[in-house]
């Protein structure tokens, strides 16, 4: 079973993913690395030469084209893949919104802000406002990530074996 997490830049997916992955015995995948050995060009060279649209296009091929459809992965998606409601039928498996606060993110971010293209241009309160409900549309189960990544691991553990009856 695939597990998909979607959720703002720097809320945990990728530390989410890692870990999971390792706990579960899945394969970890993050969208961005996939793109960007697709493409053969880091993420920030796509976004400054072509900007938002080039890298949302590239994003949608590796969706279609890169990411299994089924097995045992976990897939950290990059915080924009909620923009385009087409997206939500490339993501074969749960779906969980990993939900944390605004504040969070921004100590979390604070030393990667000049690395992620996105947070030059808008902050992250306006990327909240504008994707918050497309996040929740997407997800499966929304899971607060203002903790530590344990206990979000173990959040979504439960939530697994309680509700779809999966084994552990």
């Amino acid at each position: 079973m695939n597990i998909f997490l979607i959720g703002l830049p720097g809320s945990g997916k990728t530390t989410i993913g890692r870990q999971l992955a390792t706990e579960l015995g899945f394969y970890y995948l993050d969208l961005d690395k996939v793109l960007e050995a697709k493409v053969g060009r880091f993420i920030e060279d796509i976004w400054l030469s072509g900007g938002e649209k080039t890298f949302r296009k590239y994003e949608k091929l590796v969706l279609k084209e890169e990411i299994p459809k089924t097995g045992n992965y976990i897939i950290a998606c990059g915080g924009g893949v909620v923009l385009d409601p087409k997206n939500k039928k490339y993501l074969n498996g749960i779906k969980f919104f990993l939900d944390t606060k605004v504040d969070i993110i921004t100590k979390r971010l604070f030393s990667e802000k000049d690395t992620r293209p996105l947070l030059r241009d808008v902050s992250l309160e306006i990327l909240e406002q504008e994707r918050f409900l497309k996040y929740k549309d997407f997800a499966d189960v929304i899971v607060s990530n203002n903790f530590d990544p344990q206990t979000t691991i173990k959040v979504i553990i439960n939530y697994m074996k309680a509700f779809i009856q999966w084994k552990y």
